[in-house]
């Protein structure tokens, strides 16, 4: 808008009211005339102090003559989604997105009202307030709130499901199908259960229970808790099932199982490599050739067979800790590998970040999260390393070790029991061997 409140003097307004302008005609004009054309026009705040000079000084030409505050509006609040990794793509494909218990998986960053702003005419102006962001969360997740953010945190480990306003996290996620050996390594946080097979050699590492439907070819299963198989575990001898809890299988055929609890087998286990720190059971079960360890007791209706290789039963706490420390040490040998690899990484990019070399927000997520696994790797080779130390201690010490078989033991059998061998001279029917001052016993059962 432009006023013209003297001969000679024009007084212009900015359509936001923020600048004022003057545009001076006329030479013989003073200064105070230049200020009252501004008091009557109502421009009070910003003023320049050599505005007027300048004016007189370019007749004819428009000159910024005020400047007001300008407002700000707010910013809408917005979802940040932290992840400690990306999925790989099996997970992907299968929609699973990992959250552990107190890790901080997302921040609602609050909106911001803004800042008010001041006129030409000393009138304050206000801002647009940013809109919140509203997400509704399940049972499962904890809010921390602070002054501009509220944190999202996970109380249980599992998948996170994230919705247009919503997120949940399940602790046991299902898969209704197969796993292929195509989706690679699939790692999830809480517990599994899948309704199909696992086909070739995939991958699964799960921090809680395991349960399988169907069967298992040669694919790789590390569970932190249970695992338990419908089906058979079938292969060319390249599967491996490794849990902290209980497993239990209908079929075994070439493959190797550990477990830091007991393996209970319901019909056959056949040329497989067993380890259980407790027991191995399998009271219906016929067990022929390769290598079965126990640290307390093995329980099996029919153990060898007539006309099958050789069949090893090892029994107590010094060949299932030997093992078991040759297992830890491959283990902590492999991390520290892992760990020199990525302490490679986070010396690029630190070197990258000191050097200004266009050191980006992405560069910088990226050195915080290989930090985060750095430590993690550090703290599981002080676990493990502490798991072989107590595996040491206790090496030495024997336990009331016993084999019961409740059918048939067969000649082709092997028994070691607290270090001592024994090959049997024959076959045995309902017997159970101990070990006794250095010398296998054997006993009918009642």
């Amino acid at each position: 808008m432009t006023d013209v409140i003297a001969k000679g003097i024009k007084v212009e307004i900015s359509q936001d009211s923020y600048e004022a302008y003057i545009v001076v005609d006329e030479s013989d004009l003073q200064v105070s005339d230049i200020q009252a054309a501004l008091e009557t026009s109502g421009v009070v705040y910003g003023l320049e102090s050599n505005a007027a000079f300048e004016a007189m000084n370019n007749l004819g030409k428009q000159v910024l003559v005020a400047t007001g505050t300008r407002h700000t509006d707010g910013t809408d609040g917005w979802f940040e989604r932290i992840k400690r990794r990306e999925e790989t793509e099996g997970e992907s494909k299968f929609g699973i997105s990992n959250v552990y218990a107190g890790e901080t998986f997302g921040i609602i960053h609050k909106p911001t009202p803004g800042s008010v702003g001041v006129d030409v005419y000393g009138k304050k102006v206000q801002p647009k307030p940013g809109k919140s962001i509203n997400i509704f969360t399940g049972p499962n997740i904890k809010r921390v709130e602070s002054d501009d953010a509220i944190g999202l945190e996970a109380t249980i480990d599992g998948n996170l499901k994230m919705g247009n306003a919503s997120a949940e996290i399940i602790a046991e996620y299902v898969i209704r199908g197969d796993i292929d050996y195509s989706d690679g390594e699939i790692e999830f946080a809480g517990s599994l259960k899948v309704l199909g097979d696992v086909k070739g050699a995939g991958s699964l590492k799960i921090k809680h229970n395991v349960y399988i439907q169907g069967s298992v070819e040669d694919a790789r299963i590390i569970s932190g808790g249970t695992v338990k198989v419908k089906g058979s575990f079938v292969g060319r001898g390249d599967g491996l099932i490794r849990a902290a809890g209980d497993v239990e299988l209908n079929v075994v055929l070439n493959q190797m199982i550990e477990t830091g609890a007991s393996i209970t087998i319901i019909k056959e286990c056949v040329n497989a490599h067993l380890i259980a720190t407790e027991d191995i059971i399998g009271h219906n079960a016929i067990v022929m050739g390769g290598v079965v360890t126990a640290g307390n007791k093995i329980e099996v209706r029919t153990l060898g067979g007539e006309l099958y290789s050789t069949t090893k039963v090892k029994l107590g706490t010094l060949e299932l800790l030997t093992e078991d420390i040759f297992a830890i040490n491959k283990e902590i040998e492999l991390q520290k590998k892992a760990s020199e690899q990525l302490k490679n990484e986070i010396y690029l990019l630190v070197r990258d970040r000191i050097d200004n070399n266009n050191f980006t927000n992405e560069k910088a997520n990226l050195l915080k999260t290989l930090q985060t696994r750095l430590q993690e790797q550090n703290d599981s080779i002080k676990q493990l390393t502490e798991r072989k130390q107590d595996a040491s201690a206790v090496i030495s010490k024997k336990r009331n070790c016993v084999l019961t078989v409740i059918s048939q033991i067969h000649q082709s059998v092997v028994v070691e029991i607290n270090g001592v061998r024994f090959a049997l001279k024959q076959s045995y029917n309902n017997v159970t061997f101990q070990e006794t001052k250095g010398e296998i016993i054997r006993s009918n059962n009642q």
